[in-house]
């Protein structure tokens, strides 16, 4: 058999594992043994190979695969280049980049060694790509553990502090059971092709069109295999019940490793569930009932649980796993407009946290992690440009005008309404309304109250954390200010889904 291996398509992620190699490689053989947070040193230069590898692949993606204009498939399917996976691959490159940024300013305030977290960066964000490129179930489960190892590293990578390691073995726990069920879920797709399609295939494209056009009600093993599928991608976006992770995970994990988690694997998540669920194949599947379920407990836990947290993190956690049930909206949606406004989503979504995680970043240093309420008090007063930026990215993920959240959550509940989920419309917007309260909990406490004990001395500012900042901060506005263009490119993006 004949099969086209067209290398060129993956070169974002040939790139980023590349940068990957090479960071470890610059490591070994210029960084000095021993933490140093000075700048100028070696460390420096496994940084930009790792920045760079991000922005060289992000830039690929947009002027050479995009300007293409076509939707390709290479090595017999099992890898789909369309203006879908595009999207979804710069959302990731996007958030990727910014938590590198974030990441430099974290790891030389605790004096913590970069090129072993910035190398798991870059193979995590390549398996990433790859699981929002698969065309078949097995690139799929590939992409998933590239993707899954490395995070679990992460999150455990602060070896000498117990809820890091807490962090990481819980996550590699109950990720692995996921993955396991996930995986068992595949098999008995692929039993259902078989018996049904004649002949057996992991192909996406041939076992949505099974069971789309099967006559019926699928088999019950079918519907299990199908159900198996979604409850692994359900953990993987936080969504209720299979969220209990979450919030220990990311208040362990360091924080610009959580501000990585939150959105990167999030968007991934929501791309891969678009793909294989996308269209008419949930309610083929008969799983639309279950998923509008899930949805709406997700916001609810997410938005009811995060106003009872005093930890900036698990507050974030849990407003996380809120937005993932918004998405989920979108989702049941099922149409152009539900999915364009997905993909819209993941965007301002990103963009948002990763300002409010960059914050925290820049207030913490050696010693003194930002984490709770208290904390925060009376920094916005002392120092008004984070307090703006904090305001910004907070207004943003409440959905309040001229932001991107707004715009974000208002194509979502407007394909919702044309879909008939009405009720599930103005289930997202009650909880919505909730999510004001936490919101506003950081701001009322940097703007009005005062700061209790000694006042911290002032953070040092780090001009590469500023750059992540700045630029998240921007296109929050931008893309808030000017939401039509880039709803046309998310619209234009999802034709690739159309049956």
């Amino acid at each position: 058999m004949n099969i086209d291996l067209d290398f060129s398509l993956m070169i974002p992620e040939l790139i980023l594992a590349g940068a990957a190699v090479l960071v470890l490689l610059l490591d070994a053989f210029l960084v000095p043994p021993g933490p140093s947070q000075d700048e100028g040193d070696p460390r420096d230069i496994t940084l930009a190979v790792s920045v760079l590898g991000m922005a060289i692949a992000a830039i690929w993606t947009i002027t050479v695969l995009w300007a293409d204009g076509t939707s390709r498939v290479s090595f017999g399917g099992l890898f789909v280049v369309d203006a879908f996976a595009l999207f979804f691959k710069e959302v990731v490159l996007i958030g990727a980049g910014l938590s590198l940024l974030l990441s430099d300013a974290w790891l030389r305030h605790h004096r913590v060694p970069s090129a072993a977290p910035h190398c798991l960066m870059l193979l995590a964000t390549a398996g990433m790509l790859y699981m929002i490129s698969a065309g078949d179930l097995v690139m799929l489960f590939l992409g998933l553990e590239v993707m899954s190892i490395p995070i679990y590293c992460l999150a455990a990578s602060l070896r000498w502090d117990d809820r890091s390691i807490e962090a990481g073995i819980k996550y590699l726990v109950l990720g692995s059971f996921a993955t396991a069920l996930m995986l068992f879920g595949m098999a008995l797709i692929y039993a259902f092709q078989g018996f049904e399609g004649g002949v057996a295939t992991m192909s996406i494209a041939a076992i949505q069109e099974t069971i789309v056009l099967h006559d019926g009600p699928l088999p019950g093993y079918a519907f299990a295999g199908g159900l198996l599928m979604l409850i692994g991608m359900l953990f993987k976006i936080s969504a209720a019940p299979f969220h209990m992770w979450t919030p220990d995970v990311y208040e362990g994990s360091p924080t610009p490793v959580t501000a990585y988690m939150s959105v990167a694997v999030k968007a991934t998540a929501a791309a891969v569930i678009l793909r294989v669920f996308g269209g008419p194949v949930l309610e083929a599947m008969g799983l639309e009932g279950l998923l509008w379920g899930v949805a709406a407990l997700t916001m609810i836990v997410g938005n009811v649980m995060a106003l009872t947290q005093d930890n900036v993190k698990r507050m974030l956690a849990y407003s996380s796993i809120a937005h993932g049930g918004y998405i989920l909206v979108g989702v049941l949606a099922a149409s152009p407009d539900g999915q364009a406004g997905v993909l819209y989503y993941t965007l301002a979504y990103t963009v948002g946290n990763i300002a409010a995680f960059g914050v925290l970043v820049h207030l913490s240093r050696q010693g003194h992690e930002v984490e709770t309420f208290d904390q925060l008090r009376g920094l916005g007063t002392r120092f008004p440009l984070v307090g703006l930026v904090m305001t910004i990215a907070m207004l943003s993920l409440i959905g309040i005008p001229p932001f991107a959240g707004f715009f974000a959550k208002f194509a979502i509940f407007k394909a919702a309404i044309g879909s008939g989920f009405v009720g599930l419309t103005i289930l997202a917007l009650l909880t919505s309304a909730i999510s004001v309260a936490y919101y506003l909990r950081p701001l009322v406490a940097m703007f009005m109250t005062e700061e209790i004990g000694a006042p911290a001395p002032r953070p040092e500012l780090q001009p590469r954390l500023a750059l992540a900042v700045a630029i998240a901060v921007i296109a929050t506005v931008v893309l808030g200010v000017m939401p039509d263009r880039y709803l046309d490119w998310a619209a234009a993006s999802v034709i690739a889904l159309a049956w």
